[in-house]
């Protein structure tokens, strides 16, 4: 027979057990409840993407070339390369080009030395090679294009001339993004409202928006960038500007 001891000790016990399977009940009915709430506020909230994209057309370019010359006299050479450089301005004034949009650079010189039959480098001054850059920075773009590509006709009056590929630009592209941000905008809230109507719903107040990168690539690119892209080899463009909106929904 238990002693009135060893009863009491159990009633307490018992009393422990049931106290601490109500506490943990009802956690768990706040968590269930808690959980329940944010799930119901989640399904209570459309996210969606709003596009929207133009084509432009460059309004400045720069452009770049480089001309050279090689002489084992470095007097000599460099006579040459000034003969060469009126050759160019020549050559540009004839283009119509404004002598204001034109930068010459400052004359750079380095010393390749002759080999041996063995191929190795020797001492001797084999020729001194000289080289200027001109640059041309302008808003008539097609007249940029043009010269970028008959400029290396030179060649056959004897001039070492490189053409580099031009650089096309859009000044107003700051104005082209803030335009394409608010077609976006309205692009994902006529989404939102489309999805929302379906669902029986409608568009309440915006919860978030976040803006996404600018792509702007050659006309028919399919290329698409997780940072963006600024294409600079085209003269015409693509534009595309996304945003991602969050929306609550009404009932």
């Amino acid at each position: 027979m238990n002693s009135p001891s060893t009863t009491a000790a159990g009633s307490r016990l018992a009393m422990f057990l049931l106290g601490a399977t109500l506490a943990l009940g009802f956690t768990l009915s706040a968590y269930i409840l808690s959980h329940a709430v944010v799930r119901m506020r989640h399904e209570n909230t459309i996210k969606v993407k709003g596009i929207a994209e133009t084509t432009i057309e460059s309004d400045s370019a720069r452009w770049k070339a480089m001309y050279t010359v090689r002489n084992p006299v470095l007097a000599q050479g460099y006579a040459e390369l000034e003969a060469n450089q009126k050759i160019v301005q020549d050559f540009l004034k004839e283009a119509q080009v404004p002598n204001e949009e034109c930068t010459y650079s400052s004359v750079t010189m380095r010393i390749e030395n002759k080999r041996d039959p063995h191929g190795m480098v020797t001492n001797e001054i084999d020729s001194y090679i000289l080289t200027q850059t001109v640059e041309i920075e302008s808003k008539e773009v097609q007249r940029v294009d043009q010269i970028s590509k008959t400029i290396t006709r030179l060649i056959k009056q004897g001039i070492e001339i490189e053409s580099f590929p031009p650089q096309y630009i859009s000044l107003s592209v700051e104005k082209i993004k803030l335009d394409l941000l608010a077609k976006a905008t309205q692009n994902a809230y006529e989404r939102a409202t489309t999805l929302a109507q379906n669902s029986k719903g409608k568009v309440g107040a915006l919860s978030s928006a976040s803006q996404g990168v600018f792509q702007i690539t050659p006309v028919d690119s399919t290329q698409v960038t997780d940072y963006g892209s600024y294409d600079t080899t085209t003269i015409k463009k693509n534009v595309k500007g996304v945003v991602t909106l969050e929306f609550q929904i009404e009932k």
